[in-house]
């Protein structure tokens, strides 16, 4: 009988220590455990799309060159399509910007109004979605040069004041739209700057008057027609 007392005591100890090991591991094992992913994973990155960043210049804009992918680009051009709405009252039209190392840009915007206005520049990639947004102020009865590149050191006085609006498009704003409100043109042309990315008006060359547009699918031409 003893010795059944001592077999059902050892099989209630060794229960025991059993159960003590197996809850011991599972502490231990929990505070190892990494509060991050695991190691080889990559966290789920938060989404670039953001309008409310791009209100002031282009996305990524890094000093990287004309013709460096901006950081972000190609998941921002994931988003979804945000073609400008046209405001009553205003002129919405579209022109294909030029903007690489050795080109660059040149907008005039002339305000004949006696107030002044606010211009909506916005930039889009190839598939309509939006990655340059720029609002514009022009006084009353006043003119504004933009230019994609910086302006060389003691331009021209035309070209000094009133001073140039720096809207640095890169080479990835496949094209781009201006909302005019009553009173305010413009016109516009590319030039060539070879390789400097600073515009020179002394020294660039080469202006090719930019073609506006008030639908956008037809700044890219779908046909040239030859002459009889």
């Amino acid at each position: 009988m003893k010795k059944y007392g001592w077999l059902f005591l050892g099989l209630i100890s060794g229960i025991f220590l059993t159960f003590v090991f197996l809850w011991t591991g599972s502490i231990n094992n929990a505070l190892a455990e990494p509060s991050g992913p695991a190691p080889g994973s990559s966290p789920t990155p938060e989404s670039p799309w953001k309008v409310d960043g791009m209100t002031s210049g282009p996305l990524g804009s890094d000093g990287n060159g004309d013709e460096t992918p901006p950081a972000g680009f190609a998941a921002a051009v994931l988003g979804p399509s945000v073609l400008a709405t046209p405001v009553p009252g205003e002129s919405l039209v579209y022109f294909v910007p030029t903007d690489n190392d050795a080109s660059a840009t040149v907008i005039y915007l002339y305000n004949t109004d006696t107030a002044a206005h606010v211009v909506a520049l916005r930039g889009y990639a190839y598939n309509g979605v939006l990655v340059y947004s720029l609002n514009i102020n022009v006084g009353a009865s006043s003119f504004l040069r933009l230019v994609s590149d910086s302006v060389a050191a003691a331009p021209p006085p035309s070209w000094a004041t009133p001073a140039a609006v720096i809207t640095n498009f890169t080479d990835f704003t496949y094209f781009a739209s201006l909302s005019l409100p009553k009173g305010v043109k413009a016109e516009g042309y590319v030039l060539f700057n070879p390789g400097t990315g600073v515009i020179n008006p002394r020294l660039d060359q080469g202006a090719i008057p930019l073609r506006f547009s008030t639908d956008p699918a037809s700044v890219f031409l779908p046909s040239v027609q030859a002459g009889s």
